[in-house]
């Protein structure tokens, strides 16, 4: 197997002042995990992809199998991901017209396995992306093979086992990449337990014209419990217990089903790329925010495709210039039903019920052009329309079916006077679209949410030492907010965000296979409330975010290695209402995994993270005005002081050299 270049490592991809369709040559503040980074992250769930990444937030709510907070630029972690497009092999994850929260977004269903690599763009600056592109985007992208297969188990502290397969090779016309999950927590507090399964088939061949096409189906399925929130005040006092559950019959499941068909064919930067997708999404949640129990149920079809076209060349055979140009399509048929329950029973009339067509259509395009070698522009944008077919069960005729449209234009600028400095700004609008059931029925005038973002910022890459900073301010039309998931939606009107981002690395060993790198990233950010008499913070925004850690992966004797990160995420406190009056306090997480490996396929890891102070702070919210709140109104999720994992894999190869004699099966 060949040796990865290490954790962290400076990719070799496309630069800002480069034309080029690589998410690394946007004038923004971009970062790109590879597959070999994830293997010494420490992982135990999905937000632990992205916590150590510079200007994420993430909240793992301990609520069962939902989806957690990550943020990025000023946004809540309180609404399950909303203000971040995530997409999958050009799939869609956010769920529009959630009953839970505006654009939804749940990765429980992505397996780091399976990933190949993950393009975070901080900031609404790409044009590939739409709906919820506020704090920015996620694009993942799944391994196609690999040439050979594993067999893993680990587990630990909270009752905690995981059992994982894959299987793949690099030989054949048709190459497999197959995963098998089956996982099971007790968790932390009482009620909190998890189940899934998770199993992820694809295959990949070339056509006889050099283009690729994959084939992906994919079946989820989760069972969960939720010890729901706690009361901050009576945890503190000693009045309750920090692990006791509000409704012990609180909790859910959900299973989701999905085939996806991606085509590439051309040249790098010349490609054409498509992708459909057939997905089938069936969710239930029981859950008690401090009025009773409720169900909410959400049983959804999503249908759709992407196309895009890269051309590349040149004005006067001396000016490089890249044309990007393309559309996606995507319709989603929702039934949602909400409704008072005690102990998983309706006992009262529902107070949504409502059948759902919401189709988006968009086209989208871009030109760069280097008029200098030292100068590039960047200049393009996209529009969206969305067509809304609603079936109000409750108040047939309430709500009249509406259709209306979102231009997004985005341009920047990257200069690169020498060859280790990168100086780039761009400016880009960004929207969300509206949630049906709460935020349209009431208020059909209401338009999608947009916002105006700008950004300066530059980059210092030496041989060993990695430095990027960067200055941002977005403003905000008519900011939706919602104080916690499942709770109604209020607007704020206009909002302002302002921020810096700074991120890290130096190489104290980069050796062939070999290297050990420190890395720090910090973003501060203030979020006010615009056109009020005094200062006003729009709620649940920490002031800063932090890391600071080591990562490394060396070898050892007879071929051996060991590898693995360690670090220390810092995290400000958060107002809790708009008068800053009432926050949360900061507090600090500590990770780290430690993981050796044979040449004979074994290897072997095991992982903590410890909360050395707060552990009330991370999850928290308001339940009360987001003006005249007291702190009685504070509920949270406390998490556990110490988790421990360990775990065990086998790796064994799937290709047969080409020396070897054949094998012949009878």
């Amino acid at each position: 197997m060949p040796a990865s270049p290490g954790p962290g490592a400076f990719s070799s991809s496309p630069g800002r002042g480069e034309v080029s369709s690589a998410v690394t040559a946007l004038p923004a503040a971009v970062t790109v995990v590879d597959a070999p980074t994830i293997t010494h992250m420490p992982v135990a769930s999905y937000g632990d992809l992205f916590r150590s990444l510079p200007g994420f937030d993430i909240s793992n709510y301990g609520q069962g199998g939902i989806g957690y907070g990550l943020s990025m630029r000023g946004y809540t972690d309180g609404e399950h991901g909303r203000d971040i497009a995530y997409f999958i092999d050009g799939v869609p994850l956010n769920e529009v017209s959630s009953l839970h929260t505006p654009n939804y977004a749940d990765l429980n269903i992505l397996l780091p396995e399976t990933v190949k690599r993950i393009e975070v763009v901080r900031g609404p600056f790409s044009v590939e992306y739409g709906d919820s592109n506020l704090g920015g985007s996620v694009n993942i992208v799944t391994k196609e093979s690999e040439p050979f297969a594993t067999v893993g188990v680990s587990g630990g502290t909270q009752g905690t086992i995981r059992g994982v397969g894959t299987y793949s090779t690099t030989q054949g016309a048709w190459l497999p990449y197959l995963a098998l999950e089956g996982y099971h927590t007790d968790g932390y507090r009482d009620n909190s337990f998890v189940d899934r399964y998770n199993s992820f088939n694809k295959v990949t061949t070339t056509l006889p014209d050099g283009a690729t096409v994959s084939f992906r189906a994919q079946a989820y399925g989760t069972e969960f419990g939720a010890p729901g929130y706690a009361n901050r005040d009576a945890i503190e006092a000693g009045l309750i217990s920090e692990k006791s559950a509000t409704n012990p019959t609180d909790g859910g499941n959900k299973q989701l089903q999905n085939f996806v068909m991606n085509y590439s064919a051309g040249a790098t930067d010349q490609e054409l790329k498509g992708a459909l997708f057939l997905s089938h999404d069936y969710f239930n949640r029981y859950a008690d925010f401090g009025g009773g129990q409720r169900w909410q149920h959400d049983d959804r079809t999503m249908a759709g495709g992407r196309v895009s076209k890269v051309w590349t060349g040149a004005i006067g055979d001396d000016i490089p210039v890249q044309v990007l140009v393309g559309s996606n399509w995507r319709t989603d048929v929702i039934n949602a039903y909400q409704a008072p329950t005690t102990a998983r029973t309706v006992t009262g009339a529902p107070v949504v019920n409502l059948g759902l067509t919401e189709t988006n259509l968009a086209a989208f395009g871009q030109v760069q052009v280097k008029p200098l070698p030292w100068l590039k522009f960047t200049a393009g944008g996209r529009f969206d329309q969305f067509i809304y077919d609603i079936n109000d069960r409750i108040t047939p005729g309430g709500t009249p079916d509406i259709s209306n449209g979102i231009t997004s234009p985005k341009v920047g600028v990257a200069i690169t006077p020498v060859s280790w400095l990168e100086v780039f700004a761009n400016y880009g609008q960004g929207f969300r679209s509206i949630d049906v059931p709460l935020e349209l029925i009431g208020n059909p005038g209401l338009q999608p949410f947009k916002i105006a973002s700008a950004e300066a910022g530059g980059q210092l890459t030496f041989s060993r030492f990695r430095f990027l900073g960067s200055y941002w301010t977005t403003e905000s039309e008519n900011e939706s907010f919602q104080a916690a998931p499942g709770l109604p939606v209020t607007f704020l009107g206009r909002t302002r965000r302002e921020g810096f981002d700074l991120d890290g690395r130096y190489y104290v060993v980069k050796q062939g296979a070999d290297s050990v790198s420190l890395f720090a990233n910090y973003s501060g950010v203030e979020a006010v409330i615009l056109g009020t008499p005094f200062t006003e913070y729009v709620p649940s925004v920490p002031k800063y975010v932090a890391n600071l850690g080591i990562d490394f992966d060396v070898a050892t004797v007879n071929a051996q290695r060991l590898s693995g990160s360690a670090y220390v995420t810092f995290v400000g406190k958060k107002y809790m209402t708009q008068d800053g009056q009432i926050t949360t306090s900061p507090y600090q997480r500590v990770t780290g995994k430690l993981a050796y490996s044979w040449p004979e396929g074994w290897s072997a890891f095991t992982q903590a993270t410890w909360y050395p102070g707060d552990r009330l702070s991370e999850v928290a919210f308001n339940f009360g005005d987001a003006v005249t709140a007291t702190s009685a109104d504070i509920f949270v999720s406390p998490q556990p002081r110490l988790v421990v994992l360990g775990g065990l894999s086998y790796r064994f190869p799937t290709v047969v050299a080409a020396s070897a004699p054949a094998m012949v099966t009878k």
